[in-house]
């Protein structure tokens, strides 16, 4: 035998039976044709052969060094969509195996070969023989030493090295990486998420003589990091994707594993992984190196004059000698052994140019001398920095060549109040209108043209085909125009606007100013002069309501509604007062005072608005706010009790919101003395008053009799009733109340006896 009967087997085994047959039966019909073989022995060879298939003749290559695969390749469909063991590489290596001929030409190596693997197979068995005690000592023995020895025989740090090859299918345009590793000798990674897991598990693994190491980064060369990155992620991605595969399937379909297809990201990052460098590159079954680059590639189209009537145009490369590679953020432009970075750019110029003489199978477009102003009109806009005139004149070029385009917009309102854009190009000393189709006889940018009027287009101009201008005629498109596309225009064209467009920018809804003041116990409010017309502040505030960003006013012009403090303003006016908004159109306001404190709250947002106050509204606010122990405060006569600093605060507080007839709760822990603080304020009005009125003091009914009590410790002077007993005891004490300065009654009896109090008044 002149071929290791292991390398068949794993030939057949990568195949499968279904090729081996199908292999089997081509040797047996004789459609196998070796061509070359470069024979050393039976684990060193290389063999070319031409396989006759169905109807067509497929060229195999297969090479082994050192008992191990190292390539194989046919041009067959079956290889280019697995990149594995077809039935015409594997009927190869059989023909190969059984001929005659060649069995006779080899035999003498071969049988050397057998010989010495003869020998190592009896030295194999007897340390077979020995296994179980090797692993008794492998268990004992002390790692750390083991694996010091082993890299100190095998692999010195940052000796391996990761060698890629790109396999690319022109036929599905498909592009596979292929993984060596090494040192000296490189060995072909059979399957990918074995290596991950050895990685993972910085396993010490051996892939032949001269490779084996413990698999941990350290021992890659440094200029292999990022491509081994690169596998691990991707081996990793294959590994679980297969599992779950495998777990799911009754018979498993899984990635295969022995390569790594590159998808349009892992594209991207295979460029960076490899940006400067020189990668085996297979096409066809021919290998190259390719050096990637991150230039653009030199591509011109020249022009030339084909006669007197005839122009052509031809690329300076031929044009079926490249390959487009698809990236998700980049393409990849492959040409004379060298992989280009283009960006979308070169995608949608360039390259679109070069499909046109590809898809047309021509290296020059010929067309008549009249279309030359097309070509620089539409084509050479797009391309320009890739086309060369060098052999037109100056007259033709002055001709053909467009100027620079320039675009005047002048803006107005209609008397329906839509937005009128009349629109000019100029090249030059010419300015037409170009919806009108003038005709001139100049060179134009057409595909400049177009542009500009798709920017038009997408902001929802519409063609006002009679008076020959675009008009916006829907409040959202004017509204986002004028607030968000204008700013667009400005930097793209020269925008004119008349005075009447001007008035009608965007507005925000603002107050001059507000006066307040305090008036015959009444707070009165002057919403001041508003920007807009206040019949339409009840349409304003219901789209505000409904989250609108803006609002048209009568005239034609909008506000906006968002973040805008008047409008806020507005609302909280409205709600927390309870007030309409035909009560707010009149401009004035008249509300009971004890609305103060809130209408203060509420100003605070006005930022921008001037704020009257009069000195009574401002001494009133200052009086409730001011938290701070005044020392001046002065207590009322006949006292029986010695006030601490925030029980005087806060009986001067109840003074003042008494004092303006507001209402107030004093909101304290139990036990801080909020009893006294009241009947100090009772105290002081009874005092200070000519005709006193009697204060009811309503509680829990386990409180009354502590109330009375209170009372009569802390304020003597003070005479009080408690309401208690029957219906017609209560009836009498109530009827008895304006003789006393204070009645106390509980929550349950007040609402027995509220017909009562209302019946007298009380």
């Amino acid at each position: 035998m002149i071929i290791n009967p292991e390398i068949i087997k794993e030939l057949c085994s990568e195949a499968g039976e279904t090729r081996k047959e199908k292999a089997q039966n081509y040797v047996r019909q004789k459609k196998v044709n070796i061509t070359k073989a470069i024979y050393d022995d039976i684990n060193n060879f290389e063999i070319r052969s031409e396989v006759k298939g169905n109807g067509d003749i497929y060229d195999v290559h297969i090479k082994v060094e050192n008992k191990e695969i190292e390539d194989v390749s046919c041009d067959c469909p079956d290889y280019y969509e697995h990149y594995g063991t077809c039935k015409h590489i594997l009927a190869t290596a059989i023909e190969f195996s059984q001929n005659d001929n060649y069995i006779k030409i080899f035999s003498d190596r071969a049988e050397d070969t057998q010989n010495n693997e003869g020998i190592l197979k009896k030295y194999k068995k007897q340390q077979e023989k020995y296994r179980n005690f090797k692993q008794l000592i492998h268990t004992f023995y002390p790692m750390h030493e083991e694996e010091n020895n082993n890299l100190q025989q095998k692999m010195l740090p940052h000796t391996v090295k990761l060698e890629p090859k790109l396999i690319y299918n022109t036929y599905l345009k498909t592009l596979k990486l292929e993984i060596k590793i090494g040192d000296k000798q490189l060995y072909k990674l059979r399957k990918f998420p074995e290596f991950y897991d050895r990685m993972r598990n910085k396993e010490y693994y051996s892939y032949g003589t001269k490779l084996e190491f413990t698999h941990e980064e350290d021992y890659f060369r440094k200029d292999s990091l990022p491509l081994l990155n690169f596998v691990l992620k991707y081996a990793e991605i294959i590994k679980y994707t297969n599992e779950a595969t495998n777990s799911y399937t009754y018979y498993g379909s899984g990635i295969e594993d022995n390569y790594i297809t590159i998808s349009n990201s892992g594209m991207d990052e295979l460029f960076n992984v490899l940006e400067g460098k020189q990668v085996t590159f297979q096409k066809e079954g021919v290998e190259n190196k390719i050096l990637f680059s991150n230039k653009t590639p030199d591509i011109k189209f020249n022009i030339e004059k084909e006669n007197e009537n005839e122009y052509r145009i031809i690329p300076n490369i031929d044009i079926y000698e490249y390959e487009v590679i698809e990236g998700k953020e980049n393409i990849y432009f492959l040409m004379e052994n060298v992989l280009y970075k283009c960006n979308q750019n070169f995608k949608d110029t360039t390259l679109k140019l070069l499909q046109v003489f590809r898809n047309n199978f021509t290296n020059s477009i010929v067309f008549p001398k009249k279309e030359l102003s097309h070509l620089f009109s539409i084509v050479f806009p797009k391309v320009k920095d890739r086309i060369e005139t060098n052999n037109l004149s100056q007259e033709e070029i002055e001709k053909y060549v467009p100027k620079d385009l320039y675009v005047k917009l002048y803006l107005d309102y209609d008397d329906r109040n839509y937005i009128t854009a009349d629109l000019r190009f100029v090249y030059g000393e010419e300015e037409f209108n170009p919806l009108l189709e003038p005709e001139i006889e100049l060179a134009r940018d057409l595909a400049k043209e177009d542009e500009v009027l798709e920017i038009f287009k997408k902001t929802g101009f519409l063609l006002e085909l009679e008076k020959a201008r675009l008009i916006l005629v829907s409040d959202y498109t004017i509204y986002n125009f004028l607030s968000i596309d204008i700013e667009n225009y400005m930097k793209k064209f020269e925008v004119l606007a008349t005075d009447n467009f001007k008035q009608k920018e965007i507005k925000q809804p603002k107050m001059t100013n507000i006066g307040v003041k305090i008036e015959n116990n009444l707070l009165n409010i002057d919403l001041g002069d508003l920007d807009f017309d206040p019949s339409e502040l009840k349409e304003i505030m219901q789209k505000y309501h409904l989250k609108k960003k803006y609002h048209r006013l009568k005239d034609g012009s909008f506000i906006t509604l968002e973040e805008n403090e008047t409008i806020e303003f507005i609302d909280s006016l409205s709600k927390g007062m309870g007030i309409t908004y035909e009560e707010l159109e009149k401009g004035e306001l008249k509300l009971p005072i004890y609305r103060s404190l809130y209408l203060d709250r509420i100003l605070e947002s006005i930022k921008k608005t001037k704020i009257s106050k009069n000195e009574e509204y401002k001494s009133l606010i200052n009086k409730i706010e001011d938290k701070n122990f005044n020392e001046e405060i002065v207590l009322p006569q006949n006292l029986n009790a010695e006030l601490r600093n925030y029980q005087k605060v806060g009986y001067e507080w109840l003074k003042v919101i008494d004092n303006y007839n507001f209402g107030g709760i004093l909101a304290d822990d139990m036990g801080l003395g909020k009893t006294i603080q009241l009947l100090s304020v009772v105290l002081n009005y009874v005092q200070n008053e000519k005709s006193p009125k009697p204060t009811i003091v309503v509680c829990p009914s386990s409180l009354t009799l502590n109330w009375e009590n209170e009372t009569k410790k802390f304020t003597p002077e003070l005479t009080t009733i408690v309401i208690r007993g029957n219906s017609n005891e209560r009836k009498k004490q109530i009827k008895s109340i304006p003789k006393y300065n204070i009645a106390i009654t509980s929550y349950d009896l007040l609402k027995r006896d509220i017909d009562i109090y209302k019946e007298l008044r009380i």
